[in-house]
């Protein structure tokens, strides 16, 4: 699999040469902490790192003041996005209503600016592109050691794990490495709605999910689920971000078919999630063994908290 130098090297590609010459200014080490880059027309060039933006100035230098940060023009932004779009705009309709597209290397170019909107109200296209997020991708081998050690999946077999946190606490990198792992020996359906874990691009997953995981790329929550568990016979199924009606019914189907889950839910404590409305029924089941919550800050992807659900 790519490492994070060649994965930054795709994302500039994106990006017209005279945005692009300051990242090739910077000492690798800079760059290696890069988690995003962002545009804003007629402003400036930042960086995001470890949470904190940074201007980017010619050199290639990060600073907390826009006074030598590099501007971008509106002609930049319709590079990037038209670039991202691989020049086939409307090709990628559903990608520019959803605001995000995943290109080469498994980066996400996300979007914003003025939305269509359908007679239902919907988003269903964009126009006037105002600013551009080119999130990394990220894979952190190893991550997962910590919650597989501890909960024995290597000699007692897979368990119904829930993983909570606040955003960008980790979970979508550390679901990626559990699909790793495991999905060098059980067979695993990746129920991936928005490709953030697998990356997949061209019919392909730029990050290492496992040899034996079947990636769902796009499916809702709720058809992916009931489409692997039909279709795929897996022995685990992944998926990122529940917390809907349908996705709690999907979930309980799969359980009740005898497959097991593991799955994320953004909040900040582990009693919080047992109030979310459409959970309920599920924890009243006790359809999770374990509950975990990661860290933020500090404690980025680390378990600060694992509870074990007794029946």
């Amino acid at each position: 699999m790519q490492g994070q130098k060649s994965k930054l090297d795709k994302a500039l590609r994106l990006l017209t040469p005279s945005l692009a010459q300051p990242f090739y200014n910077m000492f690798d080490k800079r760059k290696s902490d890069i988690n995003e880059i962002r545009l804003r027309n007629k402003r400036y060039l930042t960086v995001v790192v470890k949470g904190n933006e940074y201007y980017i100035t010619p050199s290639g230098g990060f600073s907390a003041d826009c006074e030598n940060a590099v501007k971008v023009a509106q002609e930049e932004i319709d590079y990037t996005y038209k670039t991202a779009l691989r020049n086939t705009i409307y090709s990628f309709k559903r990608e520019i209503s959803l605001g995000y597209i995943i290109t080469e290397g498994g980066n996400r170019v996300g979007f914003c600016g003025t939305a269509v909107l359908d007679d239902l109200g919907k988003n269903d296209t964009l126009k006037n592109i105002s600013g551009i997020s080119i999130r990394i991708s990220r894979e952190i081998f190893g991550i997962a050691d910590e919650l597989i050690n501890k909960l024995g999946f290597q000699k007692s077999g897979l368990k119904n794990v829930l993983i909570l946190g606040p955003p960008s606490s980790g979970k979508t990198t550390l679901l990626r490495d559990l699909c790793r792992q495991i999905g060098m020996k059980k067979r695993i359906s990746l129920i991936d709605e928005k490709n953030e874990i697998s990356a997949t691009f061209n019919a392909s997953p730029q990050n290492n999910v496992g040899n034996f995981t079947d990636v769902f790329d796009s499916y809702t929550k709720y058809y992916g689920i009931l489409s692997a568990v039909k279709i795929m016979s897996p022995q685990l199924i992944v998926c990122d971000e529940i917390g809907t009606k349908e996705d709690t019914e999907a979930l309980d189907y799969a359980i009740n078919s005898g497959v097991n889950i593991i799955a994320t839910m953004h909040s900040n404590n582990i009693d919080d999630a047992f109030k979310k409305p459409h959970m309920k029924e599920l924890f009243s089941r006790n359809a999770f063994d374990y509950i975990v919550l990661l860290g933020t800050g500090d404690s980025l992807g680390k378990i600060i908290s694992l509870r074990k659900i007794e029946t």
